[in-house]
């Protein structure tokens, strides 16, 4: 895989995939890997003084999420999925073969959406069910405007998952909330639609967040790019998405499926919260 130009965060997170069960071999790197092996010492240090670590953190929201997207699919007929901004993300590869009835969309930025099409041709894994485009959600209209991706590209007869991972964190809250707000509207076409997201909230009372702080910074330098903590409470989130017109929103957090997903269990309290909003 060519990984010039793609991001350290998109890098070592699809790389924390693989070494756990969780991705495909071909969307690693040797600089992936190396990145990886690199920042274990760091991550090993925070767990034991912190008592949480980003890689930790990264592994609960991908389980949370797919538990989530599964449960959809089996129990409210979901079969069409848009994952905006996938970059390595495996689900397209690897929910499209599980489901074989399922229609998987990924899309990205068109440099990302390009390498990630080469990716999967290369390795002979693109299925009739899968398929690569380009989306930016803050234009509208073709070939890349959110409007025309879902109304236009996706079909509107069919029980529909949006997801964002790893995405929020990286726009203000009004920036955001104005997406979100738009892409309910846009959702109504479809006889059901919900969107599932992961973010950080401001969490001062935990110990993790002291942590958090720290990654925040150290991201907003290798990212070239703010990160921002929205919300501060479960409540607060809720209000927040019902405010932005969905019809129903679940916050899941990590210490909810302790026991029950094969997830990492924090020392302190994880700050990672998955968003579950139906149109």
């Amino acid at each position: 895989m060519d990984s010039s130009n793609i991001s350290f965060t998109a890098l070592y997170t699809g790389h924390v995939w693989y070494e756990n069960g969780m991705s495909a071999k071909f969307f690693t790197s040797a600089k992936s890997n190396a990145l990886f092996r690199v920042l274990q010492p760091l991550e090993y240090f925070a767990d034991k003084v912190v008592g949480v670590n980003l890689r930790d953190l990264l592994l609960q929201r991908h389980v949370i999420m797919d538990h989530r997207i599964r449960h959809l699919i089996e129990n409210e007929g979901v079969s069409q999925i848009l994952e905006i901004a996938s970059g390595l993300s495996p689900r397209g590869y690897l929910f499209s073969r599980e489901y074989p009835e399922l229609r998987y969309v990924e899309a990205d930025l068109p440099g990302m959406a390009s390498r990630k099409k080469e990716l999967l041709r290369n390795e002979d894994a693109l299925t009739p069910n899968h398929e690569v485009i380009t989306c930016n959600f803050f234009e509208s209209g073709a070939p890349s405007g959110l409007d025309y991706v879902l109304q236009e590209v996706l079909d509107t007869s069919k029980p529909t998952i949006i997801i964002t991972e790893g995405l929020i964190n990286y726009f203000d809250l009004g920036t955001i909330s104005g997406v979100w707000r738009n892409m309910q509207s846009l959702a109504t076409v479809f006889p059901k639609a919900w969107y599932i997201t992961d973010l950080m909230p401001r969490l001062p009372h935990a110990s993790s967040y002291k942590y958090v702080r720290v990654a925040k910074f150290f991201l907003s330098g290798v990212a070239r790019a703010d990160v921002n903590l929205h919300y501060g409470t479960n409540k607060e989130i809720f209000e927040g998405f019902q405010g932005c017109g969905f019809s129903e929103t679940t916050v899941h957090q990590p210490e909810d499926y302790y026991g029950k997903l094969p997830i990492p269990e924090c020392k302190s309290e994880s700050v990672v919260r998955v968003v579950e909003a139906k149109v």
